[in-house]
């Protein structure tokens, strides 16, 4: 006797059904597939995180300038801060008197000191014991440019002591003598006219301006004489 028709079917679609599903359930699993090699774009992104690396950050980034070991620098003596509780000399003067001659002068603030005097050939030199002077009246005064023997004075530190020298062009003789002050006190030295005619020729001044003025007002009252007369 021969199954219906309809029954076959049914049983080779189930067949062929359930031969796919116990493949499907007894077989391994598929090795999944490999990856694709980096392109162009997947070879630049490491140089992109090299790049924004903390070390090139670091370097394109402002840095403050290392801090080099420096040796130390000598710092220049401030004769300001040696001077404290001393004497201190101003600096020297010089002018010329009516007389032709001329004087060297410098003031001490703070104290008075004491004076010695020393000679030598074309130099005089005045020690003021305990006495400094600050840098800028350290320097030179030159005066040979006026009708002095004295070419130049300058204050030069000896110790704790301080010197005034006097440079001569010429050998003369000189005088000096310490005033006190109220602030402390002045050492001036006067010098002789280099030239005998210099001192006659200032004392000469005064005369021959009072002869000028006689004789203008000699001249202005003969005038107003003649002028009544007419």
């Amino acid at each position: 006797m021969r199954p219906p028709r309809h029954l076959s079917l049914s049983l080779s679609l189930a067949l062929g059904l359930a031969s796919p599903l116990a493949l499907a359930q007894g077989a391994p699993a598929a090795p999944a597939a490999p990856k694709a090699a980096p392109g162009p774009a997947n070879a630049a992104a490491p140089q992109k995180a090299a790049a924004a690396s903390p070390r090139s950050q670091s370097a394109g980034a402002p840095q403050p300038a290392r801090q080099r070991a420096r040796k130390p620098k000598p710092k220049p003596k401030d004769a300001q801060a040696d001077l404290t509780g001393r004497p201190v000399a101003t600096f020297p003067g010089f002018r010329m008197l009516p007389t032709g001659g001329s004087r060297v002068f410098v003031q001490i603030h703070g104290g008075k000191v004491d004076v010695a005097e020393s000679k030598a050939a074309g130099r005089l030199v005045y020690r003021m014991k305990g006495a400094g002077a600050i840098q800028t009246n350290r320097f030179p005064l030159v005066t040979s440019f006026f009708a002095t023997p004295v070419s130049q004075v300058q204050l030069v530190d000896q110790g704790n002591d301080l010197d005034m020298v006097i440079e001569l062009r010429a050998q003369t003789d000189a005088t000096y003598r310490v005033i006190e002050t109220d602030q402390g006190m002045v050492l001036q030295v006067d010098f002789p006219a280099s030239l005998p005619a210099q001192s006659a020729a200032a004392q000469a001044g005064p005369t021959r301006q009072r002869a000028v003025r006689r004789t203008i007002s000699q001249d202005s009252e003969q005038g107003a004489e003649s002028s009544g007369d007419l």
